[in-house]
């Protein structure tokens, strides 16, 4: 995993509030402050480390995240949450909080793990420790950690407006052509909540780690907005199309058959009509896809497509983009 890309987008607060509200507690992460959510120096554990606390409300008692980024299975990564969690306590205590208060607050370890196989390793230090017969069980540590396999999420486990949910959905997806529309829900997501660094913390991501991914590119100008990501991947996605005809008119020549010209030729524009009325849903309401589909069936022209995908992101209400692809149709 790229790890720098990844600290940068987890040092914000608003990306750990997404995810312990969509995905670690969504139960009871309500009762927790992420006003007074601050990191904590990980100098006295692993380099890889990051740790955040946030206090619960109403209550001195403060959690203590310990966020752990995986693109390999790390067979011993219970031992490492383990010897994480008892340095940072020995680092409170230390400070004077058990004096204090006369206890130590919780911790929870997170694993985020983006690697293509399935996470195999143990997820409780107690399954690691040989048996000991009944006389030694109860002098034996156990410790678990919350782990977000991101290959094992569906899209319906997906909150949606969701930071981290837009993270795994452009991590997983396996189609290219949908990027684009995956990146578009981003976006939309990040003006609506105008937080200037943290929209630049996922340019930084984006950059560094999706566009190399997805244009297979070595080198490349920074990019001075998102749009300009996502207008670049969709003009991929054109090519992509391009070749989905240049396919079908292939296959008519070989077959003498000009029906094959034309199937390649609407296999690309069914499958951007597609995914123009996914995106629109995703950012609208499941309702505009149906309405936006009756009309796109009626436009045809490849540049009017593309523009649809643009109008999606400028525009603020289903009524605004409905009435331009109207307007586009006289």
């Amino acid at each position: 995993m790229h790890d720098p890309a990844y600290k940068r987008l987890f040092s914000q607060p608003r990306m750990v509030q997404d995810l312990m509200r969509g995905f670690v507690a969504p139960d009871w992460s309500d009762a927790l402050d992420f006003s007074t959510l601050k990191p904590v120096p990980a100098s006295f554990v692993s380099h890889r480390l990051r740790q955040r606390h946030g206090g619960f409300r109403d209550d001195w008692l403060y959690l203590l995240l310990l966020l752990e980024f995986q693109s390999t299975i790390e067979p011993a990564m219970a031992v490492r949450v383990l010897t994480y969690t008892g340095l940072l306590y020995e680092k409170l205590i230390d400070d004077g909080v058990l004096r204090e208060h006369g206890k130590l607050p919780p911790v929870l370890p997170i694993v985020i793990y983006n690697g293509s196989k399935r996470w195999t390793a143990a997820e409780d230090v107690a399954a690691m420790i040989a048996g000991g017969g009944e006389a030694l069980a109860a002098y034996q540590p156990s410790l678990r950690y919350y782990l977000l396999d991101e290959g094992r999420a569906g899209e319906d486990d997906l909150p949606r407006r969701n930071l981290v949910s837009a993270l795994v959905a452009l991590e997983t997806n396996r189609k290219r052509e949908q990027t684009p529309v995956l990146l578009a829900e981003l976006i939309g997501r990040l003006r609506e909540l105008g937080d200037v660094e943290l929209t630049r913390v996922f340019q930084e991501w984006v950059e560094q780690v999706l566009v190399p991914r997805r244009l297979r590119a070595t080198a490349l100008e920074p990019l001075p907005r998102l749009e300009e990501v996502r207008t670049m991947l969709a003009e991929q996605v054109r090519e992509w199309t391009a070749e989905w005809v240049a396919e079908g008119r292939e296959q008519g020549l070989k077959e003498g058959i000009e029906q094959g010209i034309e199937q390649g030729i609407e296999r690309g524009r069914s499958e951007e009509r597609r995914l123009l009325c996914r995106q629109a849903a995703r950012k609208f309401d499941t309702e505009t896809a149906p309405r936006l589909a009756a009309l796109l069936d009626r436009l045809s022209d490849p540049e009017r497509l593309a523009q649809v995908g643009d109008w999606i992101i400028e525009c603020g209400t289903e009524a605004e983009l409905l009435a331009r692809v109207q307007d586009a149709l006289l």
